[in-house]
């Protein structure tokens, strides 16, 4: 089996390239793009097929809306095994259902002299705006309290592991946040940012320009992540974290944000991390 039938076959595709007519969304689109390159595309307990769908249905979410359409073009290097192209394919495919999200277009690019690491992915997402959602949110305010939704890091940490012999074991390449965001969006709460975190917390913080009192020993981490980011000198507060959201909200409501998103299994340790100053 060549390699691009093992892609086309697993995601429900026909042939080399596969394309259907352009989703029709009644309401509002938002598009969200992610381009996972110049990273292993295997980490940890991770790949990059999983983290790209990942990464597209949370940045959809974040925008409040629901994730709908997938599209995808691989650039593989000629060289990588077979193998290593049907796990990230896989994961792909396993991401694309979790987030209940549909394949559109799938292309897949061999060349010789192709990506380093094997594989490079750009992906492209389609969500459509949800009717209680009316605005984008980026604007926080001087002591809302600073949400995280689960444990941070994990994915910096074991995409550095890999290239430093470190291995951390986790889930690493995220997770989808729908039942999270639904829960976040339907409590009504008093939100000033809703802002995905992939680069870092810190980065966030940087992009919403927020200047921000952490208290370190609230922000989860996952006890492997932490001890691999003691063992490499990192701050997980520095880095990448595809399986969270950061939320700012008033302080009346931050308590209501965390019941409700505990409920959930991507959001069972929700954290308040500090306040905006």
């Amino acid at each position: 089996m060549s390699e691009l039938t093992i892609i086309n076959s697993l995601l429900g595709a026909s042939g080399a390239d596969r394309a259907v007519e352009k989703p029709s969304l009644t309401d509002s689109p938002v598009m969200a793009t992610a381009l996972v390159s110049d990273i292993p595309a295997a980490f940890g307990s991770g790949n990059i097929g999983r983290l790209g769908v990942n990464i597209i249905a949370n940045r959809l979410l974040a925008a409040g809306a629901d994730p709908r359409y997938l599209g995808a073009t691989l650039t593989i290097d000629s060289d990588t095994p077979k193998d290593l192209i049907e796990s990230v394919a896989l994961g792909m495919r396993d991401a694309a259902v979790e987030a209940e999200m549909e394949w559109t277009a799938v292309e897949e690019r061999i060349i010789s002299s192709g990506p380093s690491t094997g594989i490079n992915l750009s992906v492209f997402g389609i969500g459509q705006r949800m009717t209680n959602v009316t605005s984008r949110f980026s604007c926080p305010r001087k002591g809302d309290r600073i949400i995280v939704t689960g444990p941070v890091a994990a994915t910096g940490a074991a995409i550095e592991g890999a290239g430093r012999g470190v291995e951390v074991l986790t889930e690493s390449d995220g997770m989808v946040l729908t039942d999270v965001m639904r829960a976040v969006y339907v409590h009504d709460p008093d939100l000033s940012a809703v802002y995905y975190p992939l680069y870092g917390i810190n980065r966030a913080l940087a992009t919403l320009d927020v200047e921000a009192d952490i208290e370190i020993p609230s922000v989860p981490v996952d006890e492997v992540v932490a001890g691999a980011c003691d063992i490499m000198g990192l701050d997980p507060l520095d880095l990448m974290t595809a399986g969270v959201m950061l939320l700012t909200v008033s302080p009346a409501d931050s308590a209501g944000v965390l019941e409700a998103v505990r409920r959930y299994y991507g959001g069972t340790r929700a954290a308040v991390i500090g306040t905006v100053r």
